[in-house]
């Protein structure tokens, strides 16, 4: 990696690549990865570490998936925040465990409004509109929109 620009090798694109497919459950995770880039599990561990400390990489965590868990209703909240309020509701938002995505987006004035979109995996169409609901009422928000996923058409991460 060139260290000074923080920019990830060909190396590295090909370790996030294989992580990002998804790593096995088994005694030695890293066996296949090592076989294919020629590289020790040790280099693996230590240009993920780098990756991390770069803020490259985020996080490397199970991918689950919602529905089989018995989340039914997933919910992307749009809602009308002052400019004044944001930062601070959208990190208090973004905060909560229950809430995986959280953006702010820009408005188009008199068309779309909506400026903090955040999306919410809930157990019934019902608990998560009262959960939003509640969540609203905390902050003043009167002006939101849940909009309830109909079916997942895709579902994925950036490939590199």
């Amino acid at each position: 990696m060139k260290s000074s620009e923080n920019i990830p090798d060909d190396l590295d694109m090909k370790l996030m690549s294989f992580l990002q497919a998804g790593i096995p459950v088994e005694v030695d995770p890293y066996r296949e990865i090592s076989e294919k880039l020629g590289l020790s599990r040790q280099e693996i561990v230590s240009r993920f570490k780098r990756l991390h400390e770069d803020r490259i990489i985020r996080r490397l965590g199970a991918s689950i998936v919602p529905l089989k868990l018995g989340y039914q209703a997933n919910g992307m909240v749009v809602c009308e925040v002052s400019s004044d309020k944001i930062s601070q509701i959208g990190e208090y938002i973004a905060s909560l465990k229950e809430i995986t995505h959280c953006y702010e987006r820009k408005t188009i004035p008199n068309i779309w409004n909506y400026n903090l979109f955040f999306m919410i995996h809930g157990l019934s169409k019902s608990s998560v509109i009262e959960y939003v609901s509640n969540l609203m009422k905390k902050f003043g928000i009167n002006k939101f929109e849940i909009l309830f996923s109909i079916k997942e058409l895709k579902k994925a991460s950036v490939m590199f």
